[in-house]
Parts: C-alpha cells; sequence; structure tokens
C-alpha cells in the first residue's frame, strides 16, 4: 500500500476536511507527535498527547483518534502534518515505497521492459507502481461505478441524478480541473470545492456539501465526470424513464422524512431571524430543491427554488427584496408541507387526486386539441427572483370566450443564449413573435397545459384566418374579448385556495379613455388611470425599475399621440394594494387595431423627451393632489392586518424565542378585535395554544392563516368608489 495519500493533502483539503482554527491548532502540537508503528501493515499508529490515532490507506475520511471529539480532530491533523514535514524519518519500508515510486516515474520505460514472471514479488511490485503512474482520470475511469452506486443507496443515486442533469444542461454549474494527484470540482452545491483523490476513492471524497446530500453531490461528480470522459460506460442503477414518469399514489417513508426536515428548516430561518440569513443555508435550498424533483415532488422543488431565488437576492441586498417577501413565502411553505402530511389522511377515493394536485407534475400529459379562432392580445417580457425568465404571449380564445397563455421560459439562466431578443425570434410553434401579434390564427394539433394556457411545443399547427388590422374597435366590444366594466376584475383577483394562485395572471381592460402619467413617489411607480364604460376610473401602474423604464417611456408616447383602446395588463397580487402592469396596448389607427408591445416595439419619436414628459405629469399631480388621492383607503380589517403583521415580522426578523408580555397582550388584544367583526376563525388561531414553546412555528402558522384574511380581503379600488 501506499502513504503517499497523506503527503498529497494541501492546507486547503485538511482545512475543508476540519476547519482553519483545529488546523492551526494542530500546528502547535506537532511536537507532541510520536510514531509508534505500522499496524499489521495497513495503518500507521500515533501518538499525540496522550491520545492515539490511526491512519488507514483509505485516506484521511477513514482517519480515526480516541479522544472525545467528533470527526476529525487535532490529534489526526498533527499526524498527518508530522507525515509531511518528517518523510524522512519514516519506517524503511515507507521511504522504500516512496523512493521506488519517484524513480519508477523518472524511468518508466525500463520498468515496463521488465519480464519476470507475473507472481513474483518484483513483478507485483511493477503492477503497483505502474498503477500508481497513471493519471489521476484514467484512475477513476476504472471505479466499479455499480458498486458505488450501491453504496451511496437509491435515494441517493436519483439525487445525483439531478444534480447530474442539471449540470449538463448548464455546464457552468460544474467544472472540473485535474491534476495529478486529485481532479478538483466547482459546483453550485457548496461555496468551496469538491476534491477526488483517486487513491481514496468515493469513500475519500472532501467537500463542504451538507452531510445529508454529501454522498450525492459526490456520486454527482464522478457521474459527471464520467459522462464527459466516458460517456458510453456510465449506466445508473437506476431507472430514469420511470423515475421521471411516474408518480406514487402516497407518500413513501423517505418522502415523509423529507417533509419533515424541510419543516424543521422553515422553523430554523424564523428561529435564526430573517435579518441574519447564512449564505450556508440559503445554499443548502438549492440541494433541497434538486431532493425534492428526484423524490417526484417538483411543485415542491419549485417553491424552494423560488424561495432560494428570494433569499439569495436578499443576500446581495436587492432593493426590491425584504423580509416581509421572504416571511410570506416561508410561511406559504410551511403551509404546503403541512397540507402534503394531511392529505395522506384522506379517504382513499380523494386521496390520489389531491396528492397528484400537490405534488404537481415533472413532464405534463397534454390533450391534443384544435382551436377554431385565436386572437393575440399582447405579451411580455418578464424574469423572477429566483433568476428564470421568459416570454408569455396571450390570445383570446373566440369559441371559449377565455384568455389563454403561451410562455417560452428558462430557469436559473439555464440557457445563456436564451434572451430577451432571442425569444422574440423563435417565439412559439415555430413563427416570431412580431408574426403571432399582427396575425389571428386557428390550431391544429394544439396542446393544453391547463384550462388557461397552452404548450409551446413545436408539434403544434397553425393556420392564418387573418390579420389583427382586420379587426376594428367594435369587433372587440362584439366579441365581449377581455373586461370592459371594472367591477367584473373583482372575480378574477379572489382565490379559491390558500395554496392556489390566481389563475387569471393577464386581463385586457377595454378602455374609452386613458390618462397621461401620475408621479406616485410613495409607491414609487407611474400610474395611469383608464376609464370603463360607465365611466370609472381604474388605476394602472408600472413601477420605477430599470427593467420597466422602456415601457413608461413607450406607453407615455403613445397616450400622447396615438389612439389606446385596449390595454392588456398584468395582476400582481403580491403587493398590497394589488398593481396591475401594463404588458401591450390595442392602437386604433385608420387602417384597423394595431397591438404594441411595450416591452418590443418602438413608437415614432416625437419632440418631446421623457424627463420633459415627467415633469409636466409631476407638476400636474401637485396641482390636483386632492382629486387624486394617492392614500389608500383602510378598513377596519386592513389596519388590524396591517398592526399584527408588523409585529409578526420583528419577531420574525430578529429571531426572538419568546414573546414579550406586552407584545403577548397585543396579540391577545388583536384577536378580540377580529372576533369583534366577526372573524372568529382569525381570533382563535391567534388565542390558541401558548407560543412559549416554539414561538416560530406559531409565527409561521399565523402569517399564513393573515396572508389568506389578506388575500380574501383585496379588492380592486376605483375612483370614488370600492368594489368589494
Amino acid at each position: 500500500m501506499s502513504w503517499q495519500i497523506y503527503t498529497q493533502y494541501d492546507e486547503d483539503s485538511l482545512t475543508m476536511h476540519s476547519n482553519a482554527g483545529l488546523l492551526r491548532r494542530a500546528r502547535k502540537a506537532l511536537a507532541e507527535v510520536e510514531l509508534l508503528s505500522e499496524h499489521d501493515a495497513t495503518e500507521l499508529l500515533f501518538k499525540v498527547e496522550e491520545c492515539e490515532v490511526k491512519l488507514p490507506s483509505e485516506g484521511i475520511t477513514k482517519a480515526s483518534c480516541n479522544c472525545s471529539a467528533q470527526g476529525s480532530c487535532k490529534h489526526i491533523l498533527s499526524s498527518i502534518l508530522w507525515i509531511q514535514d518528517n518523510t524522512a524519518v519514516f519506517s524503511e519500508s515507507i521511504q522504500t515505497e516512496i523512493q521506488a515510486e519517484t524513480q519508477f516515474q523518472t524511468s518508466d520505460t525500463s520498468i515496463c521492459n521488465e519480464s519476470d514472471d507475473l507472481n513474483s514479488p518484483k513483478s507485483k511490485q511493477q503492477q503497483h507502481n505502474i498503477q500508481n503512474t497513471k493519471t489521476a482520470l484514467a484512475l477513476i475511469l476504472e471505479f466499479d461505478i455499480a458498486k458505488i452506486q450501491k453504496q451511496a443507496g437509491k435515494a441517493n443515486v436519483r439525487l445525483a441524478y439531478e444534480f447530474v442533469q442539471n449540470w449538463l444542461a448548464n455546464e457552468e454549474l460544474c467544472t472540473f480541473e485535474i491534476q495529478a494527484e486529485k481532479i478538483i470540482f466547482q459546483t453550485d452545491l457548496s461555496a468551496n470545492k469538491v476534491l477526488l483523490y483517486p487513491a481514496t476513492g468515493f469513500d475519500g471524497m472532501l467537500s463542504e456539501i451538507a452531510d445529508k446530500q454529501k454522498s450525492a453531490g459526490h456520486l454527482a461528480c464522478i457521474a459527471y465526470l464520467w459522462l464527459k470522459n466516458s460517456p458510453e460506460q456510465w449506466q445508473w442503477s437506476i431507472d430514469t424513464t420511470q423515475h421521471e414518469q411516474s408518480f406514487a399514489n402516497q407518500l413513501s417513508q423517505d418522502d415523509l422524512a423529507f417533509i419533515d426536515e424541510l419543516k424543521s428548516i422553515c422553523e430554523s430561518f424564523i428561529q435564526q431571524g430573517l435579518s441574519h440569513l447564512a449564505k450556508e443555508s440559503v445554499m443548502a435550498l438549492h440541494i433541497y430543491n434538486m431532493q425534492a424533483r428526484a423524490q417526484s415532488l417538483p411543485r415542491l422543488g419549485s417553491l424552494l427554488r423560488s424561495l432560494h431565488g428570494m433569499m439569495k437576492q436578499f443576500l446581495e441586498h436587492h432593493v426590491q427584496i425584504e423580509e416581509q417577501h421572504i416571511f410570506n413565502q416561508i410561511a406559504h411553505l410551511y403551509a404546503y408541507l403541512a397540507a402534503l402530511t394531511e392529505v395522506q389522511k384522506l379517504a382513499p377515493e380523494i386521496q390520489s387526486k389531491a396528492l397528484s394536485q400537490l405534488r404537481g407534475s415533472i413532464q405534463r400529459d397534454y390533450q391534443q386539441e384544435t382551436v377554431e379562432h385565436l386572437i393575440p392580445l399582447g405579451c411580455e417580457w418578464w424574469s423572477t427572483e429566483s433568476g428564470a425568465r421568459g416570454l408569455t404571449l396571450c390570445f383570446w380564445d373566440v369559441q371559449q370566450k377565455q384568455l389563454k397563455e403561451i410562455t417560452q421560459a428558462r430557469a436559473n439562466h439555464l440557457d445563456r443564449t436564451f434572451d430577451m431578443q432571442s425569444a422574440a425570434a423563435t417565439g412559439v410553434w415555430g413563427s416570431s413573435l412580431s408574426y403571432l401579434l399582427q396575425h389571428q390564427l386557428e390550431l391544429t394539433h394544439a396542446k393544453a397545459s391547463s384550462d388557461t394556457s397552452f404548450s409551446a411545443s413545436s408539434d403544434t399547427r397553425f393556420l392564418q384566418k387573418g390579420l389583427v388590422s382586420d379587426l376594428k374597435k367594435s369587433d372587440l366590444d362584439q366579441l365581449n374579448i377581455g373586461v370592459s366594466q371594472w367591477q367584473n376584475l373583482q372575480t378574477l383577483i379572489t382565490p379559491h385556495s390558500s395554496l392556489e394562485q390566481t389563475k387569471s395572471r393577464y386581463v385586457l381592460l377595454r378602455h374609452t379613455s386613458i390618462t397621461a402619467p401620475d408621479l406616485n413617489e410613495f409607491e414609487q411607480s407611474f400610474e395611469y388611470r383608464v376609464v370603463d364604460d360607465q365611466n370609472n376610473a381604474l388605476k394602472l401602474s408600472i413601477p420605477i425599475e430599470a427593467s420597466y423604464r422602456v415601457r413608461i417611456k413607450n406607453l407615455t408616447q403613445l397616450i400622447q399621440n396615438e389612439k389606446v383602446v385596449a390595454s392588456l395588463v398584468r395582476i400582481d397580487t403580491t403587493t398590497q394594494p394589488i398593481q396591475l402592469i401594463p404588458c401591450s396596448v390595442f392602437l386604433e389607427t385608420t387602417k384597423g387595431l394595431k397591438i404594441f408591445s411595450l416591452d418590443y416595439d418602438h413608437p415614432v419619436q416625437k419632440k418631446s423627451t421623457l424627463a420633459e414628459l415627467i415633469t409636466g405629469r409631476f407638476e400636474k399631480l401637485l396641482a390636483e393632489k386632492k382629486q387624486w388621492k394617492n392614500h389608500q383607503h383602510y378598513s377596519a380589517i386592513d389596519l388590524l392586518l396591517i398592526e399584527i403583521q408588523t409585529l409578526l415580522e420583528f419577531y420574525a426578523n430578529t429571531g426572538r424565542a419568546v414573546l414579550d408580555p406586552t407584545d403577548r397582550n397585543k396579540i391577545q388584544d388583536i384577536a378580540q378585535q377580529f372576533s369583534d367583526l366577526g372573524l372568529d376563525f382569525i381570533a382563535n388561531s391567534l388565542k390558541e395554544n401558548s407560543p412559549q414553546n416554539n414561538l416560530a412555528l406559531h409565527l409561521l402558522k399565523w402569517r399564513h392563516v393573515l396572508l389568506q384574511l389578506q388575500r380574501l380581503n383585496q379588492r380592486i379600488v376605483l375612483e370614488g368608489q370600492i368594489v368589494s
């Protein structure tokens, strides 16, 4: 055997296996190290400060010490450092081995020409030397992959498969460097490197990946290396086709254990305080996202991915992400995890359907259909906190009298070639965005992914039924496209489930007029007011952000120079109050209607600059201050929600474990006020149980319940009128 593995560990490797402080203390104890013996030729035996250290040939991960410390200790590190500093005083056999290895590296041709009997000691030594002089890559490609996967276990193999699929889709997420003695991986699973020493194999890999995902992460690194260098030789020990396509009717014990673990993680985030998020904890969410997908819980993976993206942006000091947004997301995730657990208690006849809905789906079973008449309504280029971005097109299904969406998107920048312009050039169904926004269509072999959306599958075929310019404003009214009376908007935002988002994300507003923008400094947005056929005004908002700058400029110029008769808006229910954000507009021209994308199209430039327009509107805003009310008309429920949410956020942000007596009394007082308003469920939720034992759990439950009340209380505010 070779002891040279202990001479190959550099400072980074030793620090990764322990920590920098422990390594410093180990250096100070070098004088206390004593080499006792080579224990039956399989390990070295040391004595360090009255402790016994054993260093086997498998490397540092198998080293042991009889001291009370768990895992790697300073005695083990001191012994390894002693080996590196004192190779000259090793036993004669160790010196002979190292010298023979060195001599062979300089004169390997002479060894290759030996013709002694293969069974002779000399021939065995030659074979050993030849093995040691193989490249690190060659040695790894000789690993017994079936044995390694069996050792890792099926659950870790499934998770490793997800890791590798992610890396193959985006090679920037995993890179490796092949050196003489080791291979260094840099992955998205850890901020630090993963080290693979061929001499120690799978068990001897070093990394700072979370312990529960370490085996899967290490296996993924080996698999990725094989697939990049010898893809025809690598075989997964699981049925990957079945893994991707089949969902069980019940949650397995592994699933339930994973759900319980995530519940604990949600509570720990609150216990630590959302203002004190640790980078390592946030990175772990990315790994849990992959594990959720590996365990056939894609909807859970989506929630974890979204939370990870939000937390990552918070750590990067993104101005749009605050602790309250993270608190909302964690509360929603915890409620979803609780629902997954409770679904097991349902009757068998409804359990399967409920579980299928909660699981979500990785690969949809699309229903093919023919759509006789689609009218384009507009589009939006968007991006999310998690790094996903995409292009969504909206159409009106004339037969079903319903808005339908089609989206082309990528998650976490996995496709660097996919950007705003390439998405427009590619469009959907094999046609560009420009063509689709100019033509009415008939679809054949269309694939519906839900009641409100189509798949962007290239299998879909379409026929041109006419131009959008063939339509007139009266046609929009006659076909009843979108909404022309603002009172009807309320039904679109009313939630039907505490765990489901509103189905309608977009709506076309047919208005009789639209005003130039007002600058709302408090909300940091530009506001446009549209009037319906009953003379009610509704406020549209575009946030003052770099990503919306083009929209503000384009819409302002269009209002000044064109006749805007309808607006496609996105309904953002995550804000309070609800925001209606314009994406595209219909223009009435002498040649008929025209769809103008506020993201992609460019109006004819006029003399007025954007700065002049903003200045003019700001002056008008001051003059009409009494007419246009900027502050919200808060109801009694709104005021109670604001008061208690602020209190809950304080404890969630700071991580305090116990409520102050004053705050406890305040919560009970607010609960009584909810009861006085007839909201006994909310009141009982705030009163039940004492939160002194596990405040984090109660904060999550309270937050979710209060968010549902807030959703139910959301309303479209009209000028001079509140629709409820």
